[in-house]
């Protein structure tokens, strides 16, 4: 059986999954009214069985950004059918040059760990599965470290900021 949150959702449902629970339809309030939007009418436009009402761009701006929930952007991902998205990491080092330089240090690590695995799978004319299963993982993980350090120089402008 496939679990539902492991299966990507139509826009449509992955929208009214992102603001229903069983019996709390509080977030549904709380974004109408955030918007000055009448609540029925909008709690009838995010169900995908009613006829009169859709989503429409506002609806979709106004749940994401309240929500952030995944399943809608793995929705727009899948209706482009060659994208895919990531969440910039919490940051939990302090924001000095030597965690900088140690995280740059990774992202050399694994752009390079990356290199070795493509080198070595062309190397025979042919990609098996299992090198581009490895493969993928060196991409998966050199993303990792890069956004990391994306999400570091963000909170250090954020940082800044405040300071002025």
């Amino acid at each position: 059986m496939i679990n539902k949150k492991e299966k990507v959702l139509s826009l449509s449902m992955a929208l009214r999954a992102a603001v229903y629970s069983e019996g709390d339809q509080s977030l549904i309030s709380v974004i109408a009214e955030k918007n000055c939007w009448n609540v029925t009418t909008f709690r009838n436009s995010l169900c995908p069985t009613t006829t009169t009402h859709k989503a429409n761009i506002y609806h979709f701006e106004a749940v994401l950004a309240e929500t952030k929930d995944s399943r809608i952007m793995d929705s727009v991902c899948a209706i482009h059918g060659n994208a895919g998205w990531f969440e910039l990491p919490p940051v939990a080092e302090e924001l000095d040059q030597a965690n900088y330089m140690k995280k740059l240090g990774e992202l050399a690590q694994e752009q390079g760990g990356l290199a070795q695995s493509i080198a070595v799978a062309v190397s025979d004319g042919r990609i098996t599965k299992l090198e581009e299963a490895e493969i993928y993982q060196e991409v998966l993980d050199l993303v990792r470290v890069a956004t990391t350090i994306f999400a570091m120089v963000k909170k250090q402008r954020e940082h800044d900021q405040e300071g002025k």
